[in-house]
């Protein structure tokens, strides 16, 4: 995977050292990240760092990329997480997520990194489209999808918004 950088964030793969499962298991226990994303049951330390190891096998298989979002020249400084699972391979569709730490909200971080991440995985992949689930009651999460260049697309039940980038889209 080739390192993906901006102005603002650099992504890489998250790392299988005690910091980076420290880091993930206190994102896991953000009561934001809880509410708005989805994390395991077991939020510990340990199974953060099991949870990392396995990262490369679903990346080698096509199944998912998970990526830490950092400073850029400080990539040992984590903001959050994007990444996407493949939702129907034979569609070439996948759904994008992301979330960040509190001290990085709202600092164009989350959109930048979605960007970065779509345009690598609709120009390298085989992926067709990207989409994204937000709430709208979570304003912030639908506006870094648009910020990243998604449009709203649709509406499920429970306030739940759907937003796309499609490759034949991409310039």
């Amino acid at each position: 995977m080739p390192p993906l950088r901006g102005t603002q964030v650099a992504l890489r793969p998250w790392a299988s050292d005690f910091g980076d499962a420290l880091t993930l298991a206190r994102a896991w226990n953000d009561p934001d990240v809880v509410r708005w994303t989805t994390v395991p049951e077991d939020r510990s330390v340990e199974a953060a760092r099991r949870w990392i190891s396995t990262e490369d096998q679903r990346r080698a298989r096509g199944l998912a990329v998970d990526l830490a979002v950092t400073a850029p020249s400080e990539p040992d400084r984590i903001y959050g997480e994007v990444g996407f699972v493949v939702a129907e391979a034979d569609r070439g569709w996948a759904e994008v997520g992301y979330w960040m730490f509190p001290e990085a909200r709202r600092e164009g971080h989350a959109s930048e990194a979605v960007a970065l991440i779509t345009d690598w995985a609709l120009r390298e992949l085989s992926l067709t489209c990207l989409f994204a689930r937000t709430n709208s009651a979570n304003p912030a999460s639908g506006g870094v999808a648009r910020n990243a260049g998604y449009d709203l697309v649709g509406e499920l039940e429970g306030g739940v918004e759907v937003w796309a980038r499609n490759a034949a889209d991409q310039s």
